[in-house]
């Protein structure tokens, strides 16, 4: 390791600048949990899913989920892990749809884009039994909404919907209402963009995350009006949030379709919300006053993002030929607050894993481990649920202990070295300071540098 003194002091400057473990090549890790198909298909030209996860004191196992897609055959579906899934149908050409539910599994809102404008409905939950009320137009002359509630423990009031409007002044608008309904006025998003410190303009394609009443934050796509460049921005009302440090300038003609969730609107919190979305052929990653980064194999194919929390955790995945190529199939990484797994792990079972192209990847996530997943293929919509940790469908190394540990002061001069197994007695033995620790595999390659303060 003596030999490599130049290039571990030029990582310790990108740790000591970033502040984070440095992105790396890994293994993809297959699914724990199996794949299941919503029944009533089959569903064809489905391009847009929606996915959504509360508590239920009166399930089987204590969660329900809701479901909803596009395409030829559009609907809705309630998932009561333990005992079934209820399917409802949308009205023939909603288009674009997003979901909630909540209120202890009780009461939900899907909306959706119909006839070039945005309507709602309600639906309520009992086991067994999914009520769907009736549609309710939110605003004509409108496009893509998306919907957000707060949801970590328990899922709970109140509703956000956001969606292009093309009249009154705005281009982005949203309204406020609950998990059983109660939308009115709506508003305009603020247009000042927290990265770029100026008005966005011509925004489209925007997503929501909702702390509380009166604490949301907005991403979108627009143009600068600083310097005209494409941009991936947030829009805050009512949370004193920052933007990114950088990196979310796009390239020329990309429709990147970012995704928003978030934890707990605390300034200085990194992972207060993660923002994920497509650049041409990269996935791009952003947290609060951090650079947007690539998560992507090297040399990979990719399709649009999803992201969700659980706690503290929170998991990006998208469609990728990382597994068997030419076949898309869908891949994620994991974050623990604002530091990301050194692997990959598929959201896909070993039954449709290479089958078959997977699009539309949709991910809700509450605390406890608990996350539901939907997505389509030419002719179904899969879904599946993780329970607990050991239950979910990441999946890392089995063992920590097949890779050895250095640990380097500030100017390069090897501190410590020792087993992962023995991690606790490498830490133990260091003075107080901050430190670089690479972590080596049995194969002489590096997986993981990260920065230690003790």
């Amino acid at each position: 390791m003596k030999k490599n003194t130049d290039f571990l002091k030029k990582l310790t400057v990108l740790i000591v600048l970033f502040g984070a473990v440095l992105p790396v090549s890994g293994q993809i890790y297959p699914a724990k949990t199996i794949d299941l198909i919503i029944p009533g298909g089959p569903y064809s030209d489905v391009q847009n899913t929606g996915a959504a996860i509360s508590e239920c004191s009166g399930c089987a196992q204590g969660v329900a989920h809701a479901y909803t897609w596009d395409g030829n055959n559009p609907g809705i579906a309630v998932y009561e892990p333990g005992a079934g899934v209820y399917v409802q149908t949308l009205p023939s050409g909603a288009w674009d749809p997003d979901i909630v539910i909540g209120l202890d599994g009780t009461s939900g809102v899907v909306v959706y884009e119909l006839f070039g404008g945005v309507e709602y409905k309600t639906f309520t939950y009992t086991p067994g039994i999914v009520t769907l009320g009736s549609s309710k137009v939110l605003q004509t002359n409108a496009h893509h909404p998306n919907i957000d509630n707060p949801t970590d423990c328990d899922s709970r009031d109140p509703a956000v919907i956001v969606f292009e409007s093309f009249g009154g002044g705005a281009d982005l608008k949203y309204s406020v209402g609950t998990l059983t309904g109660g939308f009115g006025t709506s508003f305009g998003v603020p247009k000042t963009g927290l990265t770029q410190s100026g008005a966005i303009l011509d925004r489209f394609r925007p997503d929501v995350q909702v702390y509380d009443f009166k604490k949301y934050v907005f991403v979108a796509q627009g143009i600068d009006s600083l310097t005209g460049n494409d941009c991936i921005d947030l829009f805050d009302e009512g949370t004193s949030l920052q933007g990114f440090q950088s990196g979310n300038i796009l390239l020329s003609g990309v429709v990147a379709h970012p995704r928003i969730d978030g934890v707990v609107d605390q300034v200085g919190l990194t992972y207060a919300y993660s923002v994920t979305y497509k650049d041409h052929n990269s996935i791009r990653h952003g947290m609060q006053d951090t650079i947007v980064t690539a998560l992507q194999p090297i040399g990979t194919l990719s399709d649009k993002p999803a992201i969700a929390y659980n706690g503290d955790y929170h998991d990006v995945v998208w469609p990728s030929d990382a597994v068997a190529s030419p076949n898309m199939d869908l891949i994620g990484k994991g974050f623990f607050a604002d530091l990301p797994d050194i692997f990959y792990k598929e959201l896909n079972d070993v039954t449709t894993s290479g089958n078959v192209n997977k699009r539309a990847v949709s991910l809700a996530g509450r605390c406890e481990y608990n996350y539901a997943s939907c997505w389509a293929t030419d002719e179904n919509i899969y879904y599946k649920e993780a329970i607990a940790i050991d239950s979910n469908y990441k999946k890392g190394p089995e063992t920590d202990d097949e890779y050895q540990m250095f640990v380097y002061n500030l100017t390069g001069q090897l501190i410590n070295q020792g087993r992962g197994a023995d991690k606790d007695d490498v830490f133990n033995d260091l003075p107080k300071g901050i430190y670089i620790v690479v972590k080596i595999n049995r194969f002489n390659k590096i997986i993981e540098v990260q920065k230690l303060l003790k």
